[in-house]
């Protein structure tokens, strides 16, 4: 069931723009660090680790063959067997006899590539090694022995050296910059997935949504930080408003942390200040009847401007006591942090204030960051709903 209801409560497509929008550094971190990464691992594995480096001839040679066309596809001598073939003795026996005393046999085959492109007629021979007069030493040893294998085989009338190019050093084709782009993209495209996929799984509260459609608890406000007096009257208004109609049949209310203790003592002097009710009551002040409360709450209480009172019952985590405060009110207003990871804490505590019977008036989130609300909902304008821009201890 509670899957299903966080399957319900939807995607707020905005709200995870906007941080995603915090934190678009990472983003791009991520995609130099690819960038950085890919490119860096290119250069060490072709140049650094690259062998020495390597010249190629290349030699066309066409073979006349003793038959007619059509039975050149049973020629033993075709386009799949040339390459096994130079490594035979009847082909490399001569090859190493033209080479200088001390060539390693193994060394001439892996040189040697032979191969048919098109025509079953003309071979192409390569010989690659990592210096140029050794390259040319065994092409014209292999040539001198393809051409005695022309002489020598029934199978061919001769065999021709038709071009032959000198031995040219392989230039390395460097791609890094391709290496680099693509590790930029992979890096961007990774940290764009993490950094949604996190804020999907986000339980934190931002914003009244939040809260309201999650646990059905309605939200009396956010205190947040502000400059424009002009904003910070109209959301202290919004604020007293919610508060005096939320609250009309309370003339006690306790204000208790879900985060921090002292958070509901500054949250308290917040909501008094935006009521207009003078000063909050002082942390540690423990309510236990008329008689126990501080002096401007037995005057709120008998009437002075017609708002319950507020009282500081401390963090809900400090147990049996705090409950037991919230039960001699009539209600308790729950203060939230905003974007504090404290979505399932939020959870289990209206749970356990359910089962201590304790009366859940509304949650106040505080701390909230005045750039953030204001473009989530009304832009520049920051006509918040329930939002008092003045600032609160952090």
């Amino acid at each position: 069931m509670e899957n299903q209801r966080y399957m319900q409560e939807g995607l707020d497509v905005k709200r995870i723009l906007l941080l995603l929008c915090k934190k678009i550094w990472m983003p791009a971190a991520a995609a130099a660090a690819g960038a950085l990464l890919f490119g860096g691992v290119y250069l060490l594995i072709h140049v650094f680790s690259a062998s020495e480096r390597e010249f190629e001839s290349v030699s066309k040679l066409y073979l006349n063959f003793n038959c007619d066309p059509q039975d050149f596809n049973e020629l033993t001598y075709n386009g799949y067997t040339w390459n096994d073939l130079m490594a035979t003795d009847p082909i490399l026996d001569v090859t190493m006899e033209a080479l200088p005393e001390g060539t390693e046999r193994d060394m001439v085959i892996a040189a040697t590539k032979a191969e048919i492109l098109s025509d079953i007629r003309l071979l192409t021979i390569t010989i690659t090694t990592n210096e140029a007069e050794r390259t040319a030493q065994i092409m014209e040893a292999t040539q001198k022995s393809l051409v005695h294998l022309g002489e020598t085989d029934r199978l061919f009338d001769s065999i021709e050296v038709y071009s032959t190019v000198e031995p040219r050093q392989i230039v390395w084709d460097n791609r890094t910059v391709n290496a680099a782009v693509t590790g930029a993209v992979v890096g961007l495209a990774v940290s764009l997935l993490l950094l949604a996929f996190y804020y999907v799984m986000d339980d934190s509260v931002y914003v009244a949504r939040d809260v309201e459609k999650r646990y059905g608890i309605p939200v009396l406000g956010m205190f947040a930080s502000g400059r424009d007096g002009q904003e910070k009257e109209s959301y202290g208004r919004e604020f007293a408003a919610n508060y005096a109609y939320l609250c009309r049949n309370a003339v006690t209310v306790a204000v208790a942390a879900l985060d921090a203790a002292a958070d509901a003592l500054d949250a308290a002097r917040e909501m008094e200040a935006a009521a207009g009710k003078g000063s909050a009551p002082e942390r540690g002040r423990e309510l236990h009847g008329a008689e126990r409360m501080p002096e401007a709450v037995q005057t709120a209480a008998a009437g002075g401007n017609g708002l319950p009172q507020l009282c500081v019952a401390g963090s809900v985590e400090e147990g049996e006591e705090v409950y037991r405060k919230i039960r001699e009110t009539d209600g308790v207003i729950l203060t939230v942090r905003f974007g504090g990871g404290n979505g399932k804490r939020l959870e289990r505590t209206l749970g356990n204030l359910e089962k201590q019977d304790c009366g859940i008036l509304g949650i106040v989130i505080i701390k909230a960051e005045e750039k953030f609300l204001r473009r989530y909902y009304f832009g520049k304008k920051g006509a918040v709903y329930g939002i008092t821009d003045v600032s609160v201890n952090r």
